[in-house]
């Protein structure tokens, strides 16, 4: 999500500026997100003030590769009982096999969480109380709103909060939301000797999203090429855990990871796609479709982010959450909504919040939050599984 920032697509003679946030685009196409917290602008570096922003049957090979039926291979890889009681061989740590998310042990997951906007906490960026109240919902993960202004320390310890309460943390930079040509910048941070270290330091349990919604109207080429030289970098700095990779378009762009997502899945098989679905079209329908047509071309595809409706004129398009929730339980697709509330949401302040709590804390959850995160039938406490490796430390 961008902070503060709505951004459609197709002409951008429609542009429109208000205090704090901006709309562009005719067509209605929706924005990208990223939250922000109130009163936040867009750009580079941010914060929440507005002062600036932000191969064996079925496997697959290639680092962080899987070998064989069923087992996992890795560098330093070593064998223990399974949660089954079964032999199994353990792995450095997660990694993507087809279309499904493995942890070390070998057990599938399927990720269930929330966003949150760490990095702009009031209390500071370590996550907490606020990983403690996510972890009532039963989430597996959350995803860490992050900058890459930020300390390699302060990484180590939101990322280390984040699993004592055996939430599996997923780390993005939002420094390039929108911003195509700012990629290889987030992959200077990533590929820091610090950074590195702390990204070594938590391989067994930590995914990477390189950064959020990088870019807005990217052709296939070029992404695909930005990418695959962002891939490369951070492979050769000794990053072996999955990445995952927003859609351009503000994260939207799901034709664009059907189209050249089988292409990167070739470069390195252990990534996931991730899909913001802020879309003006956001029928049952629609999400239906897309989430079938990427299941039947094998994609690894999450849905990163999504609300109650578009940020694109808020509240006149809403996005059919439940057949979302249905769907994923269905056809084995992760998500995580967008966000938790903590820090509060910028955009559609006014017309439905994107925030699920009213405070950050469990008991305050409401509404839509509610729904997603305690009451549906397909809502994260209804649905997530934690992986045995993140309850208990341990394949045995």
């Amino acid at each position: 999500m961008a902070l503060g920032l709505s951004v459609g697509c197709g002409d951008d003679s429609d542009d429109q500026q208000g205090s704090g946030q901006e709309t562009t685009g005719a067509g209605g196409d929706a924005s990208g997100t990223g939250g922000g917290a109130t009163g936040a602008t867009s750009g580079s570096g941010g914060d929440p003030s507005g002062s600036g922003a932000t191969t064996g049957t079925g496997a697959t090979t290639g680092t962080g590769a899987t070998t064989g039926t069923g087992a996992t291979t890795g560098t330093g890889a070593t064998t223990g009982t399974g949660a089954g009681g079964g032999e199994v061989e353990e792995s450095t740590g997660f990694s993507v096999r087809g279309r499904f998310l493995h942890d070390r042990c070998g057990e599938k997951v399927l990720l269930r969480g929330v966003n949150e906007m760490v990095v702009w906490l009031s209390s500071g960026p370590d996550g907490l109380p606020e990983f403690e109240e996510i972890a009532k919902t039963g989430a597996n993960t959350v995803r860490i709103v992050w900058l890459a202004t930020e300390s390699s320390a302060g990484l180590d310890q939101a990322i280390t909060n984040a699993l004592s309460q055996k939430l599996i943390p997923i780390v993005e930079l939002h420094d390039a939301t929108g911003k195509f040509e700012l990629l290889p910048s987030l992959v200077d941070y990533w590929t820091r000797s610090d950074v590195v270290a702390v990204i070594k330091k938590h391989e067994q349990n930590l995914l990477v999203n390189i950064g959020n919604e990088v870019g807005d109207q990217v052709d296939n080429a070029a992404w695909e090429a930005g990418y695959k030289q962002a891939i490369t970098r951070m492979r050769e700095a000794g990053i072996t855990v999955p990445l995952i990779i927003d859609a351009s378009k503000w994260g939207q762009n799901i034709d664009q990871l059907q189209a050249v997502g089988p292409a990167l899945v070739a470069h390195d098989p252990n990534i996931l796609l991730s899909v913001h679905m802020w879309w003006v079209d956001g029928s049952g329908a629609t999400i239906t479709k897309e989430l079938e047509e990427s299941v039947a071309l094998n994609l690894p595809l999450m849905v990163g982010e999504f609300a109650q409706h578009a940020v694109y004129e808020c509240g006149q398009h809403p996005f059919d959450y439940k057949t979302l929730l249905a769907k994923s339980v269905e056809l084995e697709v992760g998500w995580l909504a967008w966000s938790w509330g903590a820090v509060e949401n910028g955009d559609c302040k006014d017309d439905g919040p994107f925030d699920m709590t009213t405070d950050g804390t469990f008991a305050g959850l409401t509404g839509w939050g509610r729904e997603v995160a305690v009451t549906d039938p397909n809502s994260i406490q209804k649905t997530s599984v934690r992986p045995h490796s993140i309850e208990t430390g341990s394949c045995r």
